[in-house]
């Protein structure tokens, strides 16, 4: 991928949350004891589909539940290719809804190119520490109801920098 210009790769991914979030340390003041609440129950899950472009996150999209096929071709034809530009690389990991015939389809016909990751390698995809950033910032707020969530979501997302994605770029040795 070294001959692709950085500003023409767009990654896109998925990634999970609810509103079990919880922070994964503490600190506490001399020898007392960390003490917090998490909740116990069983949330369902929300999907975040996002891009990632050197200097940028757009293309946000969150449903309830798991990604098909249908929801990846509606992510794709109303919020990602109207983003995109002409010759731009779209890459993608391997989840088995990437791979329809249709995505291809309509990536080529918007005049860009897909490419996939090779299998297990998210250290490769630097939309993967975006996502370790907005989990984070959720387990922060304690977001306890599925609407304070969802309104949530962009806002944490809004806090990803233009110097955050080239960092993760750079990280991702791109």
């Amino acid at each position: 991928m070294e001959e692709i210009p950085g500003e023409k790769l767009v990654f896109l991914d998925e990634s999970g949350v609810n509103t079990n979030l919880i922070r994964r340390y503490g600190r506490s003041v001399g020898k007392t004891r960390v003490v917090d609440h998490a909740p116990f129950s069983t949330p369902k899950s929300t999907t975040v589909m996002s891009a990632i472009r050197q200097d940028a996150q757009f293309a946000c999209m969150t449903f309830e539940g798991g990604t098909t096929k249908e929801r990846f071709k509606e992510y794709l034809e109303t919020v990602l290719l109207p983003s995109i530009h002409e010759g731009d690389y779209v890459i993608m990991d391997n989840l088995r809804t990437h791979h329809c015939n249709f995505v291809g389809e309509l990536i080529r016909a918007k005049g860009a190119t897909p490419l996939y990751l090779p299998p297990y390698s998210p250290d490769l995809n630097p939309i993967e520490k975006m996502w370790a950033k907005m989990k984070s910032i959720l387990r922060k707020w304690r977001i306890r109801t599925k609407d304070k969530l969802i309104s949530a979501i962009p806002q944490a997302l809004n806090l990803v920098t233009p110097s955050d994605c080239q960092g993760w770029f750079t990280c991702t040795g791109y």
